[in-house]
């Protein structure tokens, strides 16, 4: 990226439409509050994936993430396009949703029984989650169509996306119910309804606070970075310090640190910027490519790194077992890619040394035993 804003693409003057009346606005405490039960979330993601470090294991996981992602977006497209806070009745529903989505969080770990993660006989919460994540979408697509359907441009972006995200959350309490490879397909089939609702979308007139937009995604990077931190420390802590824990305690804060360097030092400003500049009709595109998409791998990247640094603490002596070594080839990718996806998306060049970089730790890993 370079960190050259001046290099960012500006089609047009910002319109009264696409940003609510221009002015910069930031995340509410009760967006704040609401955080908190995604970063229990986080944290059961990270919890499932560490549990069954097979590659249908990472890929189970991998879904969830996305489900839990999707849900959260909602909450920001819906508070960027009006304040959630500043309403009762908004502020009311959000605070009912709460209770909801913790009991979303709660069920992940045991959303797939039938894979042979848990305990014989332990009961399956896939319904629970199917239940508590349909009500919460609904609820929040709800709020976002109660505004937009006031204005005649936004009120047919939504019907595009709406129309098929309202029909997504329906598969996911299907597959609550069903079992096996049909949960997991009914899981994806929603996954992609939802991608298809936003491609189908985003291009129409959108009411998005460019401020508060980017300041909701940057915070979510907060989130997953302290979901590092934590597995790091619990680690520590539950093993007792010694010089060798220390080592490796030292070892994976230090990469969590360059993580948080390589994101925070540019990525936030220039998003930012971009999403600022896009010109009437552009600005939900490149929310939908920046932040919806573009911050996905980035997230998953982190998580994935969470569930090697708490293996490598708990004995950094010993060579890692070739299942976190593939996930953590996987976490450097996804970070990267993630990087050089919105790298591409605002100066449309690609840094090739970040490339070489993935290819070398890759071999790094595999190869060193």
């Amino acid at each position: 990226m370079g960190g050259r804003v001046a290099d960012l693409d500006s089609r047009s003057p910002v319109t009264s439409l696409d940003v609510s009346d221009a002015a910069e606005r930031h995340a509410t405490n009760l967006e704040l509050f609401l955080d908190l039960v995604f970063v229990f979330a986080v944290t059961q993601i990270a919890s499932l994936v560490s549990h069954d470090l097979t590659l249908p294991g990472t890929l189970r996981g991998l879904l969830i993430a996305w489900l839990v992602w999707w849900q959260w977006s909602q909450f920001t497209w819906a508070g960027s396009a009006t304040d959630l806070q500043q309403r009762p009745a908004t502020r009311l529903l959000v605070l009912c949703t709460i209770p909801a989505t913790l009991t979303m969080a709660v069920s992940i770990p045991n959303a797939f029984p039938d894979s042979g993660l848990h305990e014989p006989g332990l009961q399956d919460s896939a319904p629970w989650f199917g239940i508590a994540y349909m009500t919460v979408q609904l609820l929040v697509l709800g709020m976002q169509g109660t505004e937009a359907w006031r204005d005649d441009a936004t009120r047919q972006a939504f019907i595009d996306y709406g129309s098929l995200a309202s029909i997504a959350p329906l598969f996911v309490l299907a597959g609550g119910f069903a079992h096996d490879r049909l949960r997991v397909a009914l899981w994806i089939v929603a996954a992609l309804v939802n991608v298809v609702g936003a491609l189908r979308g985003a291009s129409g007139q959108w009411v998005i606070n460019p401020v508060h937009f980017a300041e909701r995604h940057t915070l979510f990077i907060i989130i997953c970075l302290g979901e590092a931190l934590v597995a790091i420390g619990a680690t520590a802590s539950d093993i007792g310090l010694t010089l060798k824990v220390l080592i490796g305690l030292a070892a994976a804060t230090s990469v969590a640190c360059v993580i948080c360097w390589v994101y925070f030092a540019f990525i936030p400003r220039v998003v930012e910027h971009k999403l600022e500049h896009a010109g009437d009709g552009h600005r939900g595109r490149a929310a939908r490519d920046l932040f919806t998409f573009g911050h996905f791998p980035i997230v998953t990247g982190i998580i994935a790194y969470a569930v090697v640094a708490k293996h490598m603490v708990a004995d950094p002596t010993e060579s890692l077992p070739i299942s976190d070594r593939l996930l953590l080839v996987a976490a450097l990718a996804m970070l990267i890619g993630g990087c050089l996806h919105i790298q591409w998306r605002v100066v449309h060049r690609l840094a090739p040394e970040r490339f070489v970089a993935v290819v070398a730790a890759a071999a790094w890993l595999l190869v060193g035993a």
